[in-house]
């Protein structure tokens, strides 16, 4: 269930899905790693591109299943759903490029890193482009001396089976190494009663250049560094960390 709360929670979010089109740009076919529910997998198979969307959670990957299952024909044939560890990964296929979105690669440790680079590189054709979207490292970094933001209230949806409404809210309790971040899904039933459900990840305090020194050693030459989706440059004020490089030559 949490997995449909989550898609629920995030399905009208869009605003990145041209970037990602941008950044695929000429590409045949496509790799998403950590593709959840499918929020950015079919929109990029509704534009024509042949995508393999690859995740290890099995429920994200059933709603992925169930929302792929509605599109239009020609849509369903481009997409296949995989589930596997992205830091361990092998496929028949090579990709023109392949995009990690969603702010996944800051909750990885260095040694998860170094896999999930290594199978980009061996996945990509030559020239290839890999991309990926996560908090900016300095802004993160600046929750280090609290120990617990306040509760923040982001959205009031549908729960995709009872009909009642969904509150849902997140709130940030800060390691020594990184950020956690809760999302609380509360289900408001009839009766008053509330059934809630609570989701977490973790974002480590990792600098910028570390990302960028890890690219490199992987064969990954680092083409841009945005802030945003509109092709913004980074900066330490910027909202997102985006990365895209191209696959060296051997």
């Amino acid at each position: 269930m949490l997995a449909k709360l989550y898609h629920a929670h995030h399905a009208h979010y869009q605003e990145d899905i041209p970037f990602w089109e941008q950044i695929i740009n000429g590409a045949e076919t496509v790799l998403e790693l950590g593709c959840g529910t499918g929020r950015v997998s079919i929109p990029l198979a509704r534009a024509g591109y042949l995508v393999w969307g690859l995740d290890w959670d099995e429920s994200a990957l059933g709603v992925a299943r169930a929302n792929l299952a509605v599109e239009p024909a020609p849509t369903r044939e481009r997409v296949s759903f995989i589930r596997a560890d992205m830091t361990n990964f092998s496929l028949d296929v090579r990709f023109g490029a392949a995009i990690l979105p969603c702010n996944t690669f800051s909750g990885l440790i260095p040694k998860e890193r170094k896999s999930v680079l290594e199978g980009v590189t061996a996945h990509l054709l030559p020239r290839g482009v890999f991309a990926i979207s996560l908090p900016n490292p300095t802004l993160l970094a600046r929750f280090k001396d609290q120990t617990e933001t306040e509760p923040t209230e982001e959205a009031v949806f549908t729960h995709p089976q009872t009909g009642n409404p969904v509150q849902a809210s997140s709130i940030q309790e800060c390691t020594g190494d990184g950020v956690v971040w809760k999302w609380h899904y509360d289900h408001l039933l009839p009766d008053g009663k509330v059934e809630r459900l609570t989701m977490s990840t973790k974002h480590y305090y990792t600098p910028a250049g570390v990302y960028t020194r890890e690219f490199q050693e992987a064969g990954l030459r680092v083409l841009a560094r945005y802030g945003d989706f509109e092709n913004a440059p980074y900066t330490p004020e910027s909202l997102y960390l985006i990365l895209v490089a191209q696959k060296e030559m051997n």
